[in-house]
C-alpha cells in the first residue's frame, strides 16, 4: 500500500508540472569557454547569441567559475555570439549556422582593453558536436529543395540517410501515399519517436508505428537521431524532429511543384523480367505535387505566423486487376475488360497554420494545426500484386475524403539565465474507414437494385463482387503531454521531465451490405466453402497511461563530457465492457452461431520499468575538431493499443470457414437456407487468448562505440560500431499442445536436396517435422509469456558530410548482420502467427524448424551505401542527386523481419509431407543466410536553372529523373517450393521524368 500513495504522489506532482510548467526536448545550442591572452579561464563573462530565427532576437547566458557556458532551446540558424565583460574587448563570432538538435562550441579569447574595441571573427561553423554522443544526421532545407526526394516525406528523406532502411523502395515519391516504415541499427519501427518542435506526435496505430502525413513544406530542417539516445526519449528506434518554420519579421513565400505521368516512365515491364514470369510491373498514371507557404510578422518582434497548404496525389495502375466488362453475369466469376485497369487513385490535401507569440521577455508561446483529408481510390488488404491471375474493380474498397488532424501548443519561459522551464501538448488523430464499396456498387445497394457480395475462386485465384474484407469505422487518437525543467551552468546541464501518453482505438466493424458477413467460395464454378467473419463488431482498446519520468545531465570536466541518464516507464492498457446486440448477431444465429456474450472489461498486467542511459563523450585535443563518443542504454519496447491489449480483446476478427452445400442451386450462399458443415473453430468469436499475469516488458539494449573529426573546415567524417540485444521477448504457449503426445517428429527427404527444383541455396538432406495429434487441432486456449528467445544486432557505420565551395554532400555506408534464436517456440506452442514487438509465432514445433539458431550458421554481413549532394555550376545551373545500393534483402529494414536473406518454403500438408490430416505447414528447406536478393542501386538525379528576383527572391525550374539507370532489381520474389519458385513478384518502378519548379520570395 505504501508503494501505491507513494506512486499517486509521484504521478499527481508529475501532473501538477505539465500543468504548470512542461517539456519539450530543447532543439540546439551553443556552448564553449572564454579564456584571457594566458590560456586562464575567465568567469562572469556575459555571452549574448542573436539571431534573426529568434523572436526576443537575443539569449543570454554567464560563464561560470570553470569560464564555462551554455545557451540552450536555440532555433536552427545563423548566430552571432558576442562575449563581453568590462576591463577586457568585446570578442565576437560571426556566421555561426547551427542545425537541428546540434550544440556548436564557440570559445572566446578576451584580451584587455575596452568594451568599446571588438575583435570580430569569422570562419567556418563547427561541425563535429563534441558535447553529445548521440548518432544523428541533420539536413537543412536548403539542401532538402536541391536533391531530388521524391515523395518530400519523413520516410523519402530518412532513405537518403545512411543509417535508416525503408521497408519499401520509392521512386520518385510513387510510395509516398501509403505507409512505409523505417528503421536505423536493427530498431523496430514502433520504437520510432516522431516530433515536431520537440513535441512528440507519434500516433497510435501500429503501437505508434503507424505516421500521419506530414506537410514537407512547414519544416526548416529535419534532425534524424538514430543512437544513443537519452532519457527524455523513450524508444530506441528513428527519432526524427521536424523543426517548423516560424515566420519572422519579413514577409516569405515558398511555393513547389512538380508533375509526371504514365508518358514520362520508362516500360514498367522489361522483356527478361516477363520471360521468367513476371506478369505485369507498377506503372504511374500520374502525379503531382503543390505546395505553397507563407509566414511573416502580424506584430514584428512579437507575433509571428506561418502557413502551408500543400495537394498531392499519386495515381498508379493496379497489376492484374480490371473493371468487369458491361453486361457480363459475375456469379462464378467475371470478364475483365482489359482496357479499364483498375487505378489506385490517392489524393491528399493537407491545411497547416502556425503562430509564434513573445509574450514577455520570458514567456514565449507556440501553436501549430494540420489538418489533412486524405482520398483513396483502389484499397486492397491483400492486393494480387503479379499473381497469374485477374482481381475485379469491384473488391477493391475507397476510402472517400477523411479528416485527420495534428495539433500541438507549446509555452517556454526563461526564469533566469540558468533556468529554463517549457510545456507541452499535442494530439494525432488519424480517424477513417475503410472497405466502402465502389461508388456505383454503393448507389445501387442503396437503390435496393443489386447485392454486393464478396467472391473468390480459388481454383483461378479471380476475385469478383465486393471488397473481401469488412467495411469498418476507425478512430484512433493519441494526445501527449511532456513537461520539462532546464538548470544550465556553464559545465552542468541538468534536466528532469516528464511524458504522459493517452489515448484510444474505436473499431466498428461490418459489411455496407447487412445481408452479407461472409467470402463465398468457389472451385472451378462450382460452389466450394464459405469464410464466415465475426462481423459485426464494436471494440474499443485504451491506452491509460503511457508515462515516462526522466533525470538527465550532461557534465562537462574539462575535455571529457559524461551524459547520465534515468527514465521511469510505466504502462497500462486495457478494454471496457464490450459486446453487440442480439440484433446486430442475427445473421450469426441464422448461420448456427451460439449468442456472443457481453465481455467485461479488462487491464492488462500494468509495467513499471526503470531504462538508465549513459554516453561520454571526449573531445580529444581539445579543439572541438575530434571526439571519441560512445554509450550504452537500456529501451523498453514501444507499446499502445495494437499488441497489448488487442490482441487479447475478444471482439477482435476472427473466421470460420465451413463447406457449403448450394441447396436451392442458385450458385449464392443464402443464410438459414443452404447447409454448412461443422465449425472448424471452435472458439470463433469467443475469448481464447490471455497474457501470463507475471508477464514482463520486452526491451533492447543499445551499445555504440566512436569518433567523429573534422578534416578540414566544413568537411567531417565519422566512424562507429552499433550493438543491439532483445531481452524478455514474448512467446505463446498451448498448454493442450504441451502434452506428451501431442506432436510426433517425422523425418522426411528435403526436396531441395538433390531434387528437380534448383533452390539456390545450400540445404540438409533430411528435415524433421512434427505431427500433431488429429484430436488437437483447433483446441485449447493461449497464454503469452516472457521466453528465452534472443536476436542480437551488429553494425559498423561509416559518414560523412561536407560544404565544398558552394555545394554539400553527405553520405557513407553501413555494414550489418542480426541473428536470431528463436527456438524455445519449440516449446511454447501457441497459435499467434505475428511476429511483431517481441511476439514470435509458436503454434507448434514446426514453426522453430530446423534453423531455429541462426547464430550456428555463417550468415554474413550486408552493406548498404548512400551519396547525396548538390553542386552549382555557371549561369545559375546546380546539379544534385542521390544515390541508394541496398543488398538484395527481404523487406529492407522493416524491422518486424529477423532475416535479410530469402527462404524457401515447402507448404506441408498430409498429401507431401508425413503431416496429420487437416495440419498445414510452412516449412523451411535451405541453410539461412545462403540466397539473396540481388542487389538494389538506384540513382536519382536533378538539373535545376536558378533566375532572380527583385528583392533577393528567386524562382527555380527544375528536370528530375528518379531511377535513372532505368534498373529493375527484384524486390520480391516467390519462395514456395515448386514450378512458381523464384518467379518475381515485385520489382522496382522503372525510370521516370518529372518536371517542376521552385519559387522563394
Amino acid at each position: 500500500m505504501a508503494g501505491r500513495r507513494a506512486m499517486r504522489v509521484v504521478l499527481t506532482g508529475w501532473a501538477l508540472l505539465i500543468l504548470t510548467a512542461g517539456a519539450a526536448q530543447a532543439q540546439s545550442a551553443i556552448a564553449g569557454v572564454a579564456k584571457d591572452a594566458s590560456g586562464g579561464v575567465i568567469p562572469g563573462v556575459t555571452v549574448e547569441a542573436s539571431s534573426p530565427v529568434l523572436i526576443e532576437k537575443v539569449r543570454t547566458a554567464v560563464t561560470d567559475e570553470h569560464g564555462q557556458y551554455k545557451i540552450v532551446d536555440l532555433r536552427p540558424g545563423t548566430y552571432s555570439v558576442v562575449f563581453t565583460l568590462p576591463g577586457f574587448n568585446t570578442f565576437k563570432r560571426d556566421g555561426i549556422e547551427l542545425p537541428a538538435d546540434f550544440t556548436a562550441t564557440v570559445n572566446a579569447e578576451l584580451g584587455i582593453g575596452a568594451l568599446e574595441e571588438t575583435v570580430t571573427v569569422s570562419g567556418e561553423s563547427p561541425v563535429v558536436d563534441v558535447h553529445n554522443a548521440v548518432a544523428q544526421q541533420v539536413l537543412p532545407q536548403k539542401l532538402l529543395d536541391a536533391v531530388p526526394m521524391g515523395g518530400r516525406n519523413i520516410q523519402s528523406v530518412g532513405a537518403t540517410l545512411v543509417s535508416v532502411q525503408q521497408s519499401a523502395p520509392d521512386v520518385g515519391g510513387s510510395a509516398g501515399m501509403q505507409q512505409t516504415y523505417m528503421t536505423a541499427h536493427g530498431s523496430d519501427p514502433r520504437d520510432n519517436t516522431i516530433m515536431v518542435d520537440g513535441i512528440r506526435l507519434n500516433g497510435i496505430e501500429g503501437d505508434g508505428a503507424i505516421q500521419q502525413y506530414f506537410n514537407e513544406g512547414m519544416f526548416s530542417e529535419m534532425s534524424y537521431q538514430t543512437g544513443g539516445l537519452g532519457a527524455e526519449t523513450s524508444g530506441g528506434g528513428v527519432r526524427i524532429n521536424m523543426i517548423p518554420k516560424d515566420g519572422g519579421n519579413t514577409i516569405k513565400t515558398d511555393v513547389f511543384f512538380s508533375t509526371t505521368g504514365s508518358s514520362l516512365q520508362a516500360n514498367p515491364l522489361p522483356a527478361d523480367l516477363a520471360a521468367r514470369g513476371l506478369k505485369s510491373g507498377a506503372s504511374m498514371h500520374s502525379m503531382h505535387d503543390v505546395n505553397v507557404s507563407a509566414g511573416g510578422p502580424l506584430v514584428v518582434d512579437k507575433l509571428w505566423f506561418f502557413g502551408s497548404f500543400r495537394h498531392w496525389g499519386v495515381d498508379q495502375t493496379v497489376p492484374n486487376s480490371f473493371a468487369a466488362t458491361p453486361n457480363t453475369p459475375q456469379v462464378t466469376g467475371f470478364v475483365p475488360d482489359a482496357s479499364q485497369p483498375v487505378v489506385d487513385g490517392n489524393l491528399i490535401k493537407s491545411f497547416m497554420t502556425r503562430f509564434t507569440w513573445q509574450a514577455s521577455s520570458k514567456n514565449r508561446f507556440s501553436f501549430y494545426f494540420d489538418k489533412l483529408i486524405k482520398f483513396r481510390g483502389a484499397e486492397q488488404t491483400t492486393p494480387p500484386g503479379t499473381s497469374p491471375t485477374v482481381w475485379s474493380l469491384d473488391t477493391y474498397s475507397t476510402r472517400q475524403p477523411k479528416q485527420y488532424y495534428m495539433t500541438e501548443a507549446k509555452w517556454t519561459t526563461t526564469f533566469t539565465s540558468r533556468l529554463l522551464l517549457q510545456a507541452g501538448v499535442g494530439v494525432n488523430n488519424e480517424s477513417y474507414t475503410s472497405g466502402e464499396l465502389q461508388p456505383d456498387l454503393e448507389a445501387c445497394l442503396a437503390a435496393g437494385t443489386c447485392a454486393p457480395r464478396p467472391s473468390v475462386d480459388i481454383a483461378t485465384g479471380q476475385s469478383w463482387g465486393a471488397p473481401q474484407g469488412p467495411f469498418y469505422v476507425h478512430k484512433p487518437v493519441r494526445e501527449t503531454g511532456t513537461g520539462s525543467l532546464s538548470y544550465v551552468t556553464g559545465s552542468h546541464a541538468f534536466k528532469t521531465g516528464m511524458e504522459f501518453s493517452h489515448g484510444f482505438s474505436v473499431l466498428q466493424q461490418n459489411y455496407q451490405n447487412p445481408a452479407i458477413n461472409f467470402i463465398q467460395q468457389f472451385n472451378g464454378g462450382a460452389p466450394f466453402r464459405v469464410t464466415i467473419y465475426s462481423a459485426p463488431l464494436d471494440e474499443e482498446d485504451r491506452l491509460k497511461a503511457d508515462l515516462g519520468i526522466y533525470v538527465q545531465d550532461a557534465w562537462t570536466l574539462n575535455r571529457l563530457t559524461l551524459t547520465p541518464g534515468i527514465r521511469f516507464e510505466y504502462f497500462k492498457v486495457g478494454y471496457d465492457e464490450e459486446g453487440v446486440s442480439v440484433a446486430s448477431q442475427s445473421l450469426l444465429l441464422t448461420e448456427g452461431y451460439a449468442q456472443r456474450p457481453l465481455f467485461p472489461a479488462l487491464d492488462m498486467p500494468t509495467w513499471k520499468n526503470w531504462a538508465p542511459r549513459f554516453g561520454a563523450v571526449y573531445d580529444v585535443f581539445g579543439n572541438g575538431k575530434t571526439a571519441i563518443k560512445g554509450g550504452i542504454n537500456k529501451y523498453m519496447i514501444a507499446y499502445s493499443t495494437t499488441t497489448f491489449p488487442q490482441v487479447y480483446n475478444p471482439m477482435v476478427l476472427s473466421s470460420d470457414t465451413r463447406t457449403w452445400t448450394d441447396t436451392n442451386k442458385n450458385l449464392k450462399y443464402d443464410p438459414g437456407i443452404d447447409q454448412l458443415s461443422a465449425s472448424t473453430n471452435a472458439l470463433f468469436g469467443q475469448l481464447f487468448r490471455s497474457p501470463d499475469p507475471n508477464i514482463r516488458r520486452p526491451y533492447d539494449v543499445e551499445l555504440s562505440l566512436g569518433i567523429s573529426h573534422e578534416l578540414r573546415p566544413g568537411v567531417s567524417v565519422s566512424f562507429g560500431y552499433f550493438h543491439r540485444s532483445w531481452y524478455d521477448l514474448i512467446a505463446s504457449d498451448n498448454p493442450v499442445l504441451d502434452q506428451p503426445g501431442a506432436f510426433t517428429p517425422v523425418t522426411m527427404a528435403n526436396p531441395c536436396a538433390g531434387g528437380t527444383i534448383n533452390c539456390g541455396g545450400a540445404a540438409p538432406s533430411t528435415i524433421t517435422v512434427y505431427a500433431i495429434n488429429p484430436a488437437l487441432i483447433g483446441k485449447g486456449t493461449i497464454v503469452d509469456t516472457n521466453s528465452s528467445n534472443t536476436r542480437v544486432y551488429n553494425a559498423f557505420e561509416e559518414t560523412f558530410m561536407a560544404r565544398v565551395g558552394k555545394g554539400q554532400f553527405f553520405g557513407g555506408a553501413n555494414s550489418q548482420r542480426q541473428v536470431s534464436n528463436f527456438c524455445q517456440s519449440s516449446t511454447l506452442n501457441g497459435g499467434f502467427s505475428a511476429a511483431v514487438g517481441g511476439f514470435t509465432a509458436a503454434s507448434d514445433p514446426n514453426f522453430a524448424g530446423p534453423f531455429c539458431d541462426q547464430t550456428q550458421y555463417s550468415i554474413p554481413f550486408v552493406t548498404q551505401f548512400k551519396l547525396g549532394g548538390a553542386y552549382p555550376l555557371k549561369y545559375g545551373v546546380n546539379v544534385a542527386g542521390t544515390f541508394q545500393s541496398y543488398p538484395g534483402t527481404t523487406g529492407f529494414g522493416s524491422g518486424i523481419t529477423n532475416a535479410n536473406w530469402l527462404n524457401v518454403n515447402l507448404l506441408a500438408t498430409s498429401a507431401n509431407s508425413p503431416l496429420a490430416k487437416g495440419q498445414s505447414e510452412t516449412i523451411p528447406l535451405i541453410y539461412p543466410g545462403g540466397k539473396y536478393l540481388p542487389r538494389l542501386n538506384q540513382l536519382d538525379v536533378r538539373v535545376a536553372r536558378k533566375f532572380p528576383l527583385p528583392r533577393g527572391g528567386e524562382w527555380q525550374v527544375q528536370l528530375d529523373l528518379f531511377n535513372a539507370l532505368n534498373s529493375h532489381p527484384v524486390t520480391s520474389q516467390s519462395t514456395t517450393y515448386g514450378t512458381t519458385l523464384d518467379v518475381p513478384t515485385g520489382i522496382l518502378q522503372s525510370r521516370m521524368v518529372s518536371f517542376g519548379a521552385q519559387l522563394h520570395f
